[in-house]
């Protein structure tokens, strides 16, 4: 598992020394989380930028009426907090879960904003994955807004199907914004245009 996130530091930041990620490796924590597990609860400050091993990770809320509502997914191997509290340190709106049992390493903000003040590379991690989570949102809300459900499905299909392979179809439904009858139509092929 530590070769994975040294290739996703390193993917991020080109810059890195080996011995600047051995040493910033040192504020992570590496615990195992169980399937379906709750790893930034919503009511509560989100404490920690987390790196999966092997599992899919889910943000989502419960609406007024006490139903799920899936706002996105992210793949293993990528750095997800719920960015929103974890920044700005007010309780969260949303719930974090990992679908399945995973080893993952999870950086506190304090001992990430020591890493940030003490390098110049960390600090340029900080920069780079605050870019990339701008970028992936303007292309998440491009793809919600110019295709239908059909093309986004087909998307997930072809960019993270595993996505389909682990997550509930309720939580995929949910994510399109459709309801499971209209997902299981598009999955047939006879989804009205």
């Amino acid at each position: 598992m530590k070769e994975q996130i040294i290739s996703a530091l390193q993917k991020i930041n080109p810059s890195f020394s080996s011995e600047e990620i051995e040493e910033g490796l040192q504020y992570f924590e590496v615990r195992t989380f169980n399937a379906k597990e709750i790893i930034s609860e919503e009511g509560k400050v989100s404490n920690y930028l987390f790196f999966a091993e092997s599992s899919i990770t889910r943000c989502f809320y419960e609406d007024s009426e006490g139903k799920e509502k899936s706002l996105w997914m992210k793949p293993e191997q990528t750095f997800i907090a719920e960015y929103k509290s974890f920044t700005t340190r007010e309780k969260s709106t949303f719930n974090l879960q990992f679908y399945e049992k995973t080893n993952a390493y999870l950086i506190s903000r304090g001992n990430l904003l020591h890493l940030f003040k003490t390098s110049n590379n960390w600090a340029l991690f900080g920069i780079y994955l605050t870019e990339q989570l701008h970028v992936t949102l303007i292309d998440v809300f491009v793809n919600l807004l110019a295709n239908d459900a059909t093309r986004n499905y087909q998307y997930i299909q072809y960019a993270f199907p595993r996505f389909l392979q682990v997550a509930p179809l309720k939580d995929i439904a949910s994510m399109l914004n459709v309801s499971q009858v209209t997902l299981s139509r598009i999955r047939s092929g006879n989804q009205l245009k």
